[in-house]
């Protein structure tokens, strides 16, 4: 076939044109529709991480909310166990003399600082150590200083009590009383409400006195260990009285004939005087 030159000229211009076109449609479907579809993916996996951020950050105040209510459920009335450290390792702790008339049984250590005096035993029998002025008696007594201040800053929601505690029933909680507290009247009972871990907490701005023949009693999974008496001054025992708890008193602790005690009797500068007693080192609950 023969083509005259300005034939071909013009035909090869229409080849070239017509690439340029499907070129330009090309390029118009890859940065039209193509892009528009990339635009609206970008947009979605926006609107999703802004999905997922809003969900997250819910997630994040459900936790803390949880969290502080935690808080809150864990403080309940301020109450926590008293640390005494090394003083818990006692059963009797004194200040300047322990003394003792008749037949005493003392179901752990007792000791004694600064003093040194420690007296009656035998008869007395003391089933664990005795600490007269030495170091560990020494460190137990400032433990026990710590014990009584952190049983004194305790806080929250005090129940004041007033006289005669004989009768009453009394959840865990934080008790105060700005004179003395005594227990003549009945029987004081202590109710955990089934939780092993309740916790009482007494601060006696003066004495306490429980009288002949009465009892602190624990019911409803109560434990020994949990009861904390932080005495301003003195604390009485009275007469085949039966008695439970930690005494973190301040002067002295005089136990009557014939009175029983599950617990401890802790005394920061006096002295702790027994006379034909049981005492007994409560079994130690894990908080």
């Amino acid at each position: 076939m023969t083509y005259s030159l300005s034939g071909l000229i013009l035909a090869i211009g229409a080849l070239i044109s017509a690439g340029c076109g499907n070129s330009a449609v090309s390029t118009i479907d890859s940065s039209g529709d193509g892009g528009a579809l990339d635009d609206a993916n970008a947009a979605t996996d926006a609107d999703a991480a802004t999905e997922a951020d809003d969900a997250n950050a819910a997630t994040d105040a459900n936790v803390a909310t949880d969290a502080d209510a935690a808080d809150d459920a864990s403080d309940g009335n301020g109450v926590k166990y008293v640390n005494m450290k090394t003083a818990a390792s006692f059963v009797v702790l004194a200040g300047q003399t322990v003394t003792n008339t008749g037949p005493t049984v003392i179901d752990g250590d007792v000791g004694i600082s600064p003093g040194t005096a420690i007296t009656g035993f035998p008869p007395g029998i003391v089933k664990g150590k005795i600490h007269s002025a030495d170091a560990a008696a020494a460190q137990a007594k400032l433990d026990l200083n710590d014990a009584r201040d952190e049983a004194i800053a305790m806080s929250g929601l005090p129940n004041p009590l007033v006289g005669d505690l004989g009768g009453m029933t009394l959840k865990g909680g934080l008790y105060q009383s700005s004179s003395g507290m005594l227990v003549s009247s009945g029987d004081l009972t202590l109710d955990a409400q089934g939780d092993q871990n309740t916790i009482w907490v007494f601060q006696i701005q003066t004495t306490f006195i429980i009288m002949v023949n009465r009892k602190v009693v624990l019911t409803n999974n109560a434990k020994a260990d949990n009861v904390f008496w932080n005495v301003g001054s003195s604390a009485t025992i009275g007469v085949g009285a039966f008695m439970v708890g930690n005494f973190l008193t301040q002067t002295s602790i005089t136990v009557q004939t014939g009175a029983t005690m599950d617990g401890r009797f802790l005394t920061q500068t006096g002295a702790v005087t027994f006379d034909s007693n049981n005492v007994n080192k409560p079994p130690a609950i894990i908080h």
